[in-house]
């Protein structure tokens, strides 16, 4: 079996190299995780969680919230305190202040791929409510904490995989436009949604097309749990008692009592 984590362009080749020999693969690829927040939802929590999912190792994890959409009544409340708590994020040099929240993006090639999707985005219509730009007195690929509003679900911000600490945002009617937006991606590994409506978290773990979905809480695993993506986000899984089958086969015999 040839197991790998990475993107889906290469997880797409090692798939042809691999099906010459019909050699089974475990892919765990890209992700771009839909965050979903609703007016009854605690906005301060969410905030919080979708903060910390969004900066971890300066976004460039798989699982990260990649999209949020809010409900359209509370839009203005989540705004402003996801602006101000991503805005007031530490980041810097890990190996001489070990405080900070992220560090660096990995090359130039990451640098200029998260300056291209909020370039883009600009330019289409979005909004900047904070950051934007290169992390400034830093030597390397920093890039500040971003927040992108009036953001529409055709924009490459939307719809790519960003890998940088940006996190765009679309303001939704209801439950089900935000469940349609959120299936409407190449990618399904995780996602998230925020609510105090038990029905309602329930109603999204049976709609969204992903994975995991995780409800009141950041999209980090759990390893008993089983972290499995669907369409490009990867084929199989990893973690738990599922994870572990995924490296075994099974073998059948049957014998005849004399």
């Amino acid at each position: 079996m040839i197991s790998f984590t990475g993107s889906a362009d290469t997880g797409s080749a090692i798939m042809s190299a691999a099906a010459k020999n019909i050699t089974k693969l475990n892919l765990e690829l890209g992700g771009k995780a839909p965050a979903i927040v609703m007016a009854d939802a605690d906005i301060d929590l969410s905030v919080r969680a979708i903060k910390a999912s969004r900066v971890i190792n300066s976004g460039q994890v798989c699982n990260c919230a990649e999209r949020v959409y809010v409900q359209r009544s509370v839009a203005a409340e989540f705004v402003d305190k996801l602006s101000a708590a991503m805005k007031a994020t530490h980041y810097g040099d890990p190996l001489q202040d070990q405080s900070v929240e992220y560090g660096p993006l990995i090359n130039e090639a990451g640098y200029r791929k998260v300056e291209r999707l909020v370039g883009s985005a600009l330019k289409a219509g979005a909004t900047l409510e904070t950051g934007g730009k290169r992390g400034e007195g830093e030597a390397g690929y920093y890039y500040q904490p971003t927040v992108l509003t009036n953001c529409k679900q055709e924009m490459d911000v939307i719809r790519q995989e960003i890998f940088g600490p940006v996190i765009p945002i679309v303001e939704v009617e209801d439950l089900d436009q935000a469940i349609a937006y959120a299936n409407d991606s190449d990618y399904g590994l995780t996602s998230s949604i925020y609510t105090r409506d038990l029905n309602v978290a329930l109603r999204a773990c049976q709609e969204i097309r992903f994975g995991e979905t995780y409800i009141n809480r950041e999209n980090f695993e759990a390893m008993q749990g089983f972290h499995a993506g669907w369409r490009k986000s990867g084929i199989g899984g990893a973690d738990g008692k599922h994870g572990l089958y995924e490296f075994l086969q099974t073998h059948m015999v049957y014998m005849q009592r004399y």
